[in-house]
């Protein structure tokens, strides 16, 4: 069994809009998430809306597990929130059942400033199962480390990107 929550914040000096347009387009994750290998869908180099389903394929643990799952967005406010689910598998044995998770930011204005943005990121993971959850997801959904590295990433890259460049750069041939 497994009910956790990682929460992770940090201040970026754009507008909410902004940094709501660039966190939801799931082509930025790949260059700043040591954990995506690549994402696939329709429209993925902007930001997902409500109903929209991406994969993400994620190499998890040190031995280097591949998971593909498919995100569905659940709830889109720009500027305030946006959450994703997925439900995948927890092992490759079907009646092990599956681990539910849910990805949220959360915008808003920063104490610091004008202009800039206290982001919050959230994930919930909840696994009912009796069997065994093998380690790279446990350790997936509680690793602190992880978290604040992936939105400082995040952040770098934005923040290395013009003003109004928030959406994912084009993708080459």
């Amino acid at each position: 069994m497994l009910d956790t929550t990682l929460e992770a914040s940090l201040t970026i000096p754009r507008p909410p809009a902004d940094v709501h347009a660039f966190m939801t387009t799931p082509d930025n994750w790949a260059a700043a998430s040591p954990l995506t290998e690549s994402i696939r869908g329709e429209n993925t180099d902007r930001p997902a809306t409500l109903g929209t389903t991406f994969v993400d394929v994620l190499r998890l643990g040190e031995a280097a597990m591949t998971v593909e799952v498919e995100w569905t967005v659940t709830r889109d406010e720009p500027g305030i929130t946006w959450q994703i689910a997925t439900d995948p598998p927890a092992s490759s044995d079907p009646a092990d059942g599956r681990v539910h998770v849910t990805l949220t930011y959360a915008y808003a204005d920063s104490p610091l400033g004008t202009g800039s943005t206290l982001l919050t990121r959230v994930v919930r993971a909840t696994y009912p199962g009796s069997a065994p959850l093998p380690l790279a997801y446990r350790d997936t959904f509680t690793n602190q480390a992880a978290a604040n590295h992936f939105l400082a990433a995040m952040r770098d890259t934005m923040l290395a990107r013009p003003r109004g460049m928030s959406t994912a750069i084009p993708r080459q041939g």
